[in-house]
């Protein structure tokens, strides 16, 4: 009975993390909510049948759906750093998304999803500028940075705690937004990742994305992970070559991080769907 208490407790923290209800839950693995209600509660174990559908939508592995182990002890590649006090990007807001800002006028309960939200500086902003903000990070500490500024700032951000490697969206987003954080899904999977992103998007909503491109004159940055994969150029512009482009753009950019100095080659875009 302890176990299946400790189990049910995860459900329900999963479930109330992702934003969904018991009922939500129900339909998707054809239940009744009386059955999750027991599941949550410690009085019964979902069926075996029923665990991988269940670990998907509440986006984690089956291992740490039944035992508590952090996304099969994948970590986040900055929790060293955003374990520090200081904000090691710091809490300006990028560029990019002030384009976002000033091109969408209307921006109260706009939906936006803001993938590898790091330490949450794009994130609050957004929330500051009246968007309806959900921060997807892999990132305990980061998470719990997010949650920091968000308090601070009295802006209210949604927090997923997930990766977003294979992260199903549950909902309709006015913008789906990144800022060099989409180097970390493997190129094999860019395509289905990209493809998620459009179906996810309102007609007249937005995307926007900061990548970091493959420049044979720009050594690579020295804090450059082994799971973090370049991009080309012109890949963005392709990604989207069905929607109206209202940015695209590629330049070169100075870096401090890891505290060396160094460049990147970035390539921006923000492109509109524009089918009804």
């Amino acid at each position: 009975m302890h176990i299946n208490h400790e189990i049910g407790l995860r459900i329900a923290a999963l479930r109330k993390e992702l934003g969904y209800t018991q009922e939500q839950i129900s339909v998707i693995l054809n239940v009744t909510p009386q059955a999750v209600s027991k599941w949550e509660k410690g009085n019964a174990l979902p069926d075996i049948a029923l665990l991988p559908q269940l670990a998907k939508t509440l986006a984690v592995s089956i291992d740490r759906l039944l035992t508590g182990g952090c996304f099969t002890e994948k970590t986040g590649p900055y929790d060293g750093e955003y374990k520090k006090e200081e904000y090691y990007w710091g809490t300006q807001h990028s560029l990019l998304a002030e384009q976002v800002v000033d091109i969408l006028q209307a921006k109260m309960d706009k939906r936006l999803l803001d993938i590898g939200s790091g330490e949450g500086r794009d994130a609050v902003y957004f929330s500051q500028s009246g968007f309806l903000v959900d921060a997807l990070e892999i990132s305990t500490p980061g998470v719990e940075k997010i949650r920091q500024y968000s308090q601070m700032s009295g802006h209210e951000v949604n927090i997923l705690h997930a990766d977003m490697i294979g992260y199903e969206l549950r909902n309709v987003y006015d913008v789906i937004y990144s800022h060099g954080s989409l180097q970390f899904l493997p190129v094999a999977e860019r395509q289905n990742h990209f493809d998620r992103y459009k179906r996810h998007t309102s007609a007249g909503g937005l995307n926007a994305h900061l990548i970091f491109v493959e420049k044979p004159f720009i050594k690579m940055a020295p804090d450059w992970e082994k799971n973090e994969y370049f991009y080309l150029s012109g890949d963005l512009a392709r990604y989207y070559h069905d929607w109206e482009i209202l940015h695209c753009e590629e330049q070169i950019i100075e870096c401090n991080s890891a505290g060396i100095p160094h460049r990147h080659a970035v390539s921006s875009i923000i492109a509109r769907k524009t089918e009804v």
